[in-house]
This record gives structure tokens, C-alpha cells and sequence, in this order.
């Protein structure tokens, strides 16, 4: 009987920690996460890449590997790739922009809080 028991908790066990990696759109569903699009991992993959060489190319300016003219070049050219892929991030999330721009104001004393504030940096009133 013990061991009927015991095989039956292992069974759920090993059912509730498999099922998000046996089904994990209807996980994701479930859980409303949206599961990053293809284009979306690439995007983010390019941006680490290129920070990625921002970094070893201040590095290597920085120990004396790099002329000045020619790290000048590149991280310009670093830069502008950066700044596009940041761009295509942010139109795939117009949301998330609007969102941290946003300002209200204090309902006690009325003075303009970010979206941020939970308390009024005036008054101390709870937002």
C-alpha cells in the first residue's frame, strides 16, 4: 500500500514538472506569456552581439591593441548597427514606450509624478 502511495506522488511529481516542457505553448497560454516570434530572439541576439564588440573594441583601444583613427571607425560603424537594431526592438513594443513616458499627477497636492513614483515626492501622498 506504502509503495502504491509513493509511486503515485512521484507520478504527479514528475507530471506538473514535465508538463511545461512537454506542451510549452499551452503553458505559455495558460500562464499568459507570449512566447518570443523568431524574428524577435534575432533581434535580440544581434543586440548582445554587438555590444558584444562595442565592449572588446574599447578593450582593446584601451590596452593599445587599436589605433585611434581606426577604433574611431569602428565604433562608429558598431554604434549605427546598434542604434538600428534598438530601433527595430522598439517598433516591435510601441507599447512599452508610451508606457514609460507617461506622467500623472498627485491626487493631494497635484503635482506631475512619473509613471514610476508610487509616492508623491512632494507631498508623500500614496499614488
Amino acid at each position: 500500500m506504502e509503495i502504491f502511495i509513493i509511486l503515485s506522488l512521484v507520478v504527479v511529481v514528475i507530471l506538473l514538472v514535465g508538463y511545461p516542457l512537454v506542451n510549452p505553448l499551452k503553458y505559455q497560454e495558460a500562464h499568459g506569456t507570449r512566447p518570443l516570434a523568431r524574428d524577435d530572439n534575432d533581434l535580440y541576439g544581434k543586440r548582445e552581439i554587438v555590444f558584444e564588440a562595442l565592449r572588446d573594441l574599447q578593450f582593446e583601444f584601451a590596452t593599445g591593441k587599436l589605433a585611434a583613427s581606426d577604433y574611431a571607425q569602428m565604433k562608429a560603424t558598431y554604434e549605427l548597427q546598434a542604434a538600428q537594431i534598438l530601433q527595430q526592438i522598439d517598433a516591435l513594443q510601441p507599447n512599452k514606450s508610451k508606457n514609460a513616458q507617461a506622467v500623472r499627477a498627485c491626487p493631494r497636492c497635484h503635482t506631475n509624478m512619473s509613471a514610476q513614483d508610487k509616492f508623491c515626492t512632494k507631498c508623500g501622498a500614496k499614488l
